[in-house]
């Protein structure tokens, strides 16, 4: 297969791209975000984060992969869910 149409593996076929993702994010005695970023949801407010390789959706999820062996079976890969699950307690 040519570089421009990407690879099959486990029968997903994955593209070569970059994803730029926003991490959760804290920080100790530092000035709050800017709350108008946030509102708008225009620009990265935590920790932003570029990932290329191999990229496929997969579910819920965006799978990059960053290197792979000749066999296909070892990886280095990020895992990126499109919408981060979370539970959420008011003390």
């Amino acid at each position: 297969m040519s570089k421009a149409k990407g690879v099959v593996i486990n029968g997903v076929r994955f593209r070569p791209g970059e994803v730029d993702w926003e991490d959760a994010h804290s920080t100790t005695r530092g000035k709050l975000p800017d709350f108008e970023a946030m509102r708008t949801a225009n620009t990265f407010v935590g920790s932003k984060i570029t990932s290329a390789g191999l990229v496929a959706k997969i579910g819920k999820y965006l799978l990059v992969i960053t290197e792979k062996d000749e066999a296909l079976e070892e990886f280095d890969f990020t895992l990126i869910p499109l919408h981060a699950k979370i539970q959420l307690r008011y003390h």
